[in-house]
């Protein structure tokens, strides 16, 4: 028997392609002192170059991978509070404002910060932290696994 095809609503329609912008297009907006700063996803070249100063946070996540399959958020924000004068350039690159903006901020606009800039980026660091597990999970060339 044929079924009726119903056409999807206006609204399921419209909710559909907000849903696809905010995958394809993840930047935020949000208020830090009083301005309506917009958080931006890193282009994949401007990533390529401020990794090498993240070395230390990436190895970080590699860890918690090693030892849980789920980063816990309070273990990124430790990493984040530890390595703070690396994370500065990474949130002022995102933010598009001076680090010395940063000082500026509230504890609330700071965390507010952290929470939307780790949504929007932390592909890139888990992609690399994943990659160092990887690396440490296959044997050395020339080395192979026996079962004796």
């Amino acid at each position: 028997m044929a079924e009726r095809y119903q056409q999807p609503s206006q609204e399921n329609s419209a909710a559909q392609a907000a849903e696809d912008l905010a995958v394809l297009f993840p930047d935020q907006i949000i208020t830090l002192q009083g301005q309506d700063i917009t958080v931006t996803e890193y282009p994949f070249m401007t990533w390529l170059a401020l990794k090498p100063s993240c070395t230390d946070i990436i190895q970080q996540f590699a860890e918690f991978l090693r030892e849980d399959a789920e980063v816990k958020a309070d273990d990124i924000f430790e990493c984040f509070e530890d390595n703070f004068d690396s994370m500065k350039p990474l949130l002022s690159e995102s933010i598009h404002q001076p680090e010395a903006f940063l000082a500026k901020l509230t504890d609330s606009e700071m965390n507010t910060l952290f929470i939307t800039w780790w949504m929007i980026n932390k592909h890139f660091f888990l992609q690399s932290a994943y990659r160092l597990v990887r690396k440490s999970k296959t044997p050395s060339d020339g080395q192979t696994s026996s079962s004796a």
